[in-house]
């Protein structure tokens, strides 16, 4: 079983599957589903996943020799895919059909017997995967054929089959065990159900064949089991299972399974121990719920077997092992989950235990209260002083339910007892009465009852006449005459803005006339002008609000006098009052009547009052009028306690907190306050304390004095406090309030990493890892265990990470597989901590984790240090070791250097150093610095351009860099890693496309020479960024022949103008996003661009995005679809060049047919003259005197000395035979050697011979091309036909004679002894296959000498030359 590939089923499902999202190679495997309930764990038989993929050939171009005859064994290059892909060999780019001497091998080897010179060549293998649809062609396998024979060659041919038969053979016999696998077989089966008594011995029958022969695996509840670790299982010979001492703990699923090669079955019993009867230890007990809140019944059991649970209400099963209700959820400890409770849920619940021993049961009650809540809740308020104010707070709740409303203010509960004003009704409607200043403030309506608590907040405003404003100042302009500057102290508005301000004069104690009706509400000063000198004057200043106007200030006069000199000396200020009577102060007991009141009338300048014949320990209420001219004003009341016993406040109550507003770091603690001490509160003091020693410790202590809750932040998870509050006044500080009831923080995500403490090859192919756990106090929670996250390290490709899971909160050691790149974590019930520091290691001969010992360095001349070490310790060496570096640097230059290698079984090596700096010599690592600096350009939604510096420090060549990014938060719930190997020292950036948008990204990267050196870091969040501008509008695509043209319409140019626009584009097929035209002007909305920047066939999206100097914005809808495959003119079109051709073809033939029919009527012509005016008898003979024609126009020839036998000729032509021309008869013509005198060039003499015609015999049957009998008396006989075809001029006049043509003489043939000079002849150019005739005169002979070539003197018949049969 792979432990990264299975999954776990706790709860019963009907169906259920485990979905691959992204099937990648590293998913294939066996996978296996595990089924788990109470009763036991069964475990599927594992099912395989293959994964179709297919990479490139691994081979180049390689070459191959065979001599000539021998046997050519081509082999296909190495290629990584499954399924195994299937082979075809090309040679020169065609397909190599197979053959008797070609053929393929088993394992696609191109075998070539007796090879010859034609097979060399170049060889392709293309593999075709038949899964993925995917091919591949290998580079060229050169195949030269070396034509070397031996001195005594024998080649002997081997068949094809004989030669598949012996690599069968051979195949068959390394593999027969793969070849003849036999799948396993159950001999012996188990019952699908056992039972037996504790402390007894009972065996599990399993036994299997097959071939090989089945390996027996045991599982109980899907655990291996190690007989190993537990001694009382037993594995007997033949696989069965025996078990000895059984206890409870037995009972369970076990299953049996039988593995070989050829695959796996299995089989399954469960195993009942069944000697204890059930019992429920802890049942039920009655209940109360409310309605929508979840509870659990309990119900604890033991027996064995373990007891089957079912949970009923009435005669309905609601949960058990088989039956599972909406709502209702059968725990694993038995327990019955009702979530949430509805308050159709009123009943009686039963738990019923069940065995083969019997049956236990326990029963509660549950009540379910309907939720109080407040449905009519008090809404904010705003009356005037002196009014009535009502907040409501009407509660729906369960009738067997009683409520209780509490009010507070600010705060602090509200006594309703404790004031007239105040009344409180029974549907919870507050009433206050003669509303006043003091009753501003946050009310709160709190409901308690068993059916839950709610509450509801709502402000009252109390409105009131604006005080008076205060220290009214006159002071006189110094820039201005007869001009003053009034100021003041803006006073208390009566909680309503103010309107404006009225300004009022009163000239030489003259009547109050408005000076100034409207003056800025917000203002603080006015300037007042134009006034008369040596007068007094009384200004005085009210405020308005949108309750009435306010009191008027005092006022100031100053009184100066004036004359022509200048400004005199000012009188001493005087005060006058807008009061034309007096104040009124009246005060009783508060439990006495308003008639009882003592009244006192005091000075209009009086600001204190003192009242005396109080009497001690009791509650008087103080009331003060004021009168004007007008009357009397508002009055303003006051509550005052005459007691010398002003003490220290009373403590809190006990603080209390709620189980909902429990968090991992924060609580909300709320308590009621108590007694003030007849002194105000000025804050409280809360402290916490950690369980179960901790000591007390301030959190806070400045807690709002109106507050009655205080969020406490910065706790610990999952630890328990105790809480408690004291409040303080201006007396001194309360007792402690008592302890809250320990409450623990909920659990929390750990904040620390485990720490690796080595990770060394274990074995060959194996890595151990171990680590130390965090801190307890790190883990936030239970420790559930521990996740290995590893990938194996190939620098070909990037490998995905797997996760190793130990579900052991113990363990401290983990071994895993391969070269491998690793970091671990731990995690809780919430989730995962941070990752340890990654850590790289190698299997096999790994790098020594250690250096070399006990270095040395001694001066062995001036120019020349001997240094001694000893090897590294054996655990660190890691393998054989294979060398050792020394590395040296000058101190001034600091700059190391590899000096040199050398072999294992040296520890001392001798070098020299003439640098005259040079006095010491230090081991160096060998590990880079980081890299410079990182930066970040081209920053868009998805993408980004990273480049780096090269580190300061190489120390030694730089081998590549290693990148890794990951987003800061998760991304769709996913935090995936990334990591990328750049080979080489350069280019030092990259492009990284796969980006979200939005999301901030952190990005690392170390340089690699012999080992990874340190890294640098940096965060990037991709764009669009604040102020960046907007999308441009849908990009829509026009194409014109090879181009197209991308419209689009400018957006929201954001905080900046646009400077520019980019084009992004994508196959549509792969989805990531590159910027294909980077600077656009900014005027431009449309860009045409050439698909030959484009890859020819693919399809492709566009995209806009607007660039400002804030960055990139964000990009545009993506344009639709389009191929970039060129759409060529009709004039380059296949069917149109066809055309062009056939007609070029057609007019070079007309032309050809024009000339040819010119030459030869021209030729005719001539002949056809020079025959008629031949002298036959005294002149030789010209071609055309040669023949005489008929009526037909044909020639009539005599021949003699040879017999011709002529037949109708029909000849082939194109299948269909034809007739000949017509032809005159042959009995006419008569030819005698003497008749013609024709010389040829280069010809040996040939014999004297005569033709003689053989009567004619036609027939239609035997009829054939051009048939020639030969006189069997003649041996050596001229050929006429030969000399007749070989000239076209000869056919060409072969014309049938017109009418009333007389014959020329019949011609002769003789073959003289010798050849006069000047005696005709007929000859041919040295060179030419056609003969030329030659006229030459002579007035002595009359006879003509033929010479024919050596070819034509042979005695049997001639082949006709070619064209001779379309003639006859």
């Amino acid at each position: 079983m792979k432990s990264s590939k299975q999954w776990l089923m706790g709860f019963r499902f009907s169906f259920t599957r485990y979905v691959i999202p992204s099937l990648d190679r590293s998913h294939a495997g066996f996978y296996r589903c595990i089924v788990r309930n109470r009763v036991g764990a069964l475990m599927q038989r594992s099912s395989q996943v293959q994964v179709a993929y297919m990479e490139g050939f691994v081979e180049g171009e390689r070459s191959q020799v065979v001599s000539q005859g021998e046997a050519a064994l081509i082999s296909p290059p190495q290629i990584h895919s499954f399924p195994r892909p299937g082979i075809t060999w090309f040679r020169d780019g065609r397909k190599i059909p197979p053959s008797s001497r070609i053929a393929l091998t088993l394992d696609n080897t191109l075998v070539i017997l007796s090879a010859v010179a034609p097979d060399a060549g170049r060889y392709y293998a293309q593999a075709v995967n038949d899964k993925n649809g995917e091919n591949k062609t290998s580079q060229p396998i050169i195949l030269n054929v070396e034509s070397y024979f031996p001195s005594e060659y024998f080649l002997k041919y081997l068949s094809v089959s004989e030669c598949f038969r012996s690599v069968w053979l051979s195949t068959l016999t390394t593999d027969s065990t793969e070849l003849f696998a036999e799948h396993p077989q159950f001999v012996k089966e188990p019952d699908r159900h056992i039972t037996a008594e504790m402390e007894k011995v009972v065996d599990i029958p399993c036994q299997a064949r097959g071939v090989p022969q089945p390996d027996i695996v045991w599982y109980k509840d899907a655990v291996p089991i190690s007989p190993a670790k537990t001694p009382r299982y037993r594995v007997l010979v033949g696989g069965s299972l025996q078990i000895n001492g059984l206890l409870p703990d037995d009972t369970g699923m076990f299953q049996c399974f039988a593995r070989n090669l050829a695959g796996e079955i299995q089989t399954n019993t469960y195993l009942a121990v069944t000697s204890i009867a059930p019992n429920i230890t802890a049942g039920p007990s009655d209940s109360a719920v409310i309605d929508g809140m979840s509870i659990i019944l309990h119900c604890e059991t033991s027996g064995a077997p373990r007891p089957a649970i079912t949970w009923q209400k009435a005669d309905r099963v609601l949960a058990s092992g088989s039956v599972q209700l909406p709502r209702f959820t059968l725990l694993e400890s038995g327990s019955l989950l009702i979530s949430p409770a509805h308050l159709s849920d009123v009943g009686s619940y039963t738990c019923m235990a069940s065995n083969s021993r019997g049956i236990d049961e326990a029963s509660a009650d549950l009540v379910v209260w309907a939720r109080t809540r407040i449905t009519n809740p008090p809404q904010d308020q705003s009356v005037i002083k002196g009014t009535k104010a009502a907040m409501t707070c009407g509660v729906t709740h369960d009738p067997s339910v009683t409520v209780r409303h509490i009010w507070e203010k600010g705060g602090a509960a509200i006594d309703v007892k404790s004031s007239p004003r105040l009344r409180l009704d029974s549907n919870g409607t507050l009433h206050l009465s003669q509303t006043w200043s003091g009753d501003i403030g946050t009310y709160t309506c709190k409901v308690t009852s068993v059916g839950g608590n709610d509450s509801r907040n709502a402000h009252l405003r109390v409105r009131q006449l604006p005080h008076a404003p205060e220290n009214l100042i006159a002071t006189l302009s110094s820039s201005e005459r007869r001009t003053i500057n009034l100021t003041w102290a803006q006073a208390f508005d009566g909680n309503s803005p103010l309107i404006r301000y009225i300004l009022e004069v009163s000239e030489n104690n003259a009547p109050w006339t408005v000076l100034l009706a409207n003056i800025d509400p917000e203002a603080s000063s006015v300037i007042v002008g134009g006034l008369i000198p040596a007068r007094s004057y009384q200004f005085r200043l009210c405020a308005v609000n949108d309750v009435g106007k306010g009191q008027f200030s005092r006022e100031t006069i100053e009184v100066a006098a004036y004359n022509g000199a200048g400004q005199g000396v000012y009188s001493p200020k005087v005060t006058e009052w807008t009061l034309q009577g007096a104040y009124q102060i009246a005060f009783r007991k508060n439990s006495s009547s308003i008639t009882s009141a003592n009244v006192d009338v005091l000075n209009p300048s009086a600001r204190q009052y003192t009242a005396t014949g109080l009497k001690p320990e009791s509650v008087y209420v103080f009331r003060l009028t004021a009168q004007t001219r007008k009357g009397w004003g508002e009055a303003a009341e006051a509550l005052v306690v005459t007691t010398e016993k002003r003490a220290r406040p009373q403590p809190t109550s006990h603080p209390v907190v709620p189980q909902e507003e429990v968090q991992a770091r924060s609580v909300l603690l709320s308590w009621e306050p108590g007694s003030d001490g007849l002194s105000p509160i000025r804050y409280y003091t809360v402290q916490y304390r950690e369980l179960p020693d901790s000591n007390w410790t301030v959190h806070s202590a400045s807690v709002n004095h109106e507050a009655s809750s205080y969020v406490i932040d910065k706790l610990k998870p999952f630890t328990s406090y105790q809480f408690r509050v004291k409040a303080t006044n201006d007396i001194g500080d309360s007792e402690y309030s008592e302890e809250s009831e320990a409450i623990t923080t909920l659990q929390d995500a750990p904040d620390k990493a485990p720490t690796i403490l080595s990770v060394t090859p274990h074995t060959t192919t194996s890595v151990l890892v171990r680590w130390k756990p965090p801190p307890e106090e790190e883990i936030n929670g239970i420790l559930l265990g521990f996740r290995v996250r590893y990938r194996e390290l190939r620098y070909d490709r990037l490998r995905s990470f797997t996760v190793r899971t130990v579900n052991s909160p113990s363990a401290n050691w983990a071994e895993l597989t391969g070269d491998i790149y690793l970091y671990i974590y731990v995690y809780n019930a919430v989730g995962e901590g941070p990752t340890s520091s990654p850590q790289e290691v190698f299997v096999g001969e790994a790098v020594p984790t250690a250096p070399p010992q006990n270095a040395a360095i001694q001066s062995s001349t001036a120019t020349q240090l001997d240094v001694t070490w000893d090897p590294p310790p054996v655990e660190a060496q890691n393998g054989d070791i294979q060398g050792y570096k020394v590395q040296y640097f000058d101190v001034l230059q600091l700059d190391p250097k590899i000096l040199l290698s050398i072999e294992i079984s040296q520890s001392k090596c001798t070098f020299v150093k003439s640098c005259s700096g040079f006095n010491e010599i230090f081991f160096y690592s060998t590990a880079p610095s980081a890299p410079s600096f990182i930066h970040f350009s081209e920053l868009t939604t998805t993408s980004v351009n990273m480049s780096w510096g090269e580190p300061k420090q190489r120390n030694g060549i730089v081998e590549g860099y290693r990148v890794v990014y990951e987003p800061c938060t998760p991304v769709d719930g996913v935090s995936k890693v990334v990591t990328v190997d750049v080979k080489g020292s350069t280019p030092l950036w990259m492009k990284i496309k796969d980006l979200a948008d939005g999301v901030t990204y952190n990005f690392r990267i170390r340089a690699k020479t012999l080992t990874y050196g340190p890294e640098i870091e940096a965060n990037i969040t991709t764009g669009p960024g604040e102020g960046a501008p907007g999308p441009p509008g849908e990009p829509f695509i026009s194409r014109y022949g090879s181009a197209l043209t991308l419209h689009w319409s400018s957006g929201d140019p954001g905080r900046a103008p646009i400077t520019r626009y980019v084009i992004e584009a994508r196959p549509s097929d792969e989805g990531l996003w590159d910027i294909l035209i980077k600077d656009i002007p900014k005027e431009v909305t449309s860009y045409t661009l050439n698909l030959d920047t484009l890859r020819e066939g693919v399809t492709y999206d566009f995209r806009v995005i607007a660039v400002n100097d804030y960055g990139y914005g964000s990009p545009s809808a993506p344009s639709p679809s389009i191929s970039a495959q060129k759409v060529s003119p009709f004039y380059e079109e296949w069917w149109f060049l066809v055309v062009i051709a056939l007609v070029g073809l057609i007019f070079i033939l007309l032309l050809i047919f024009i000339l040819i029919i010119r030459g030869q009527s021209r030729k005719y012509t001539e002949k056809t003259d020079s025959g008629a005016h031949s002298n036959c008898t005294s002149l030789p003979l010209s071609h055309g005197e040669m023949v005489r024609l008929d009526e037909g126009r044909f020639p009539a020839l005599e021949l003699n000395n040879r017999r011709l036998s002529v037949k109708n000729s029909f000849y082939r032509k194109n299948g269909i035979y034809t007739r000949s021309p017509p032809r005159p008869s042959p009995g006419s013509l008569h030819y005698s050697d003497e008749d013609v005198s024709i010389k040829y060039n280069d010809l040996v003499p040939a014999e004297s011979s005569s033709l003689t015609e053989k009567p004619s015999e036609v027939s239609d049957s035997q009829c054939s091309d051009s048939e020639y009998e030969l006189d069997p008396s003649r041996q050596k006989t001229h050929s006429f036909v030969n000399h007749y075809i070989s000239d076209p001029t000869y056919y060409n006049s072969w014309r049938r004679q017109q009418k009333g043509v007389s014959r020329p003489p019949a011609y002769g043939y003789a073959q003289p002894d010798t050849v006069p000079q000047g005696q005709g002849t007929l000859f041919r150019p040295k060179g030419s296959r056609t003969p030329t005739p030659s006229l030459l005169t002579s007035d002595n002979h009359s006879q003509h000498t033929l010479y024919r070539p050596p070819s034509s003197l042979g005695t049997s018949a001639q082949v006709p030359a070619t064209g001779f049969s379309s003639f006859v």
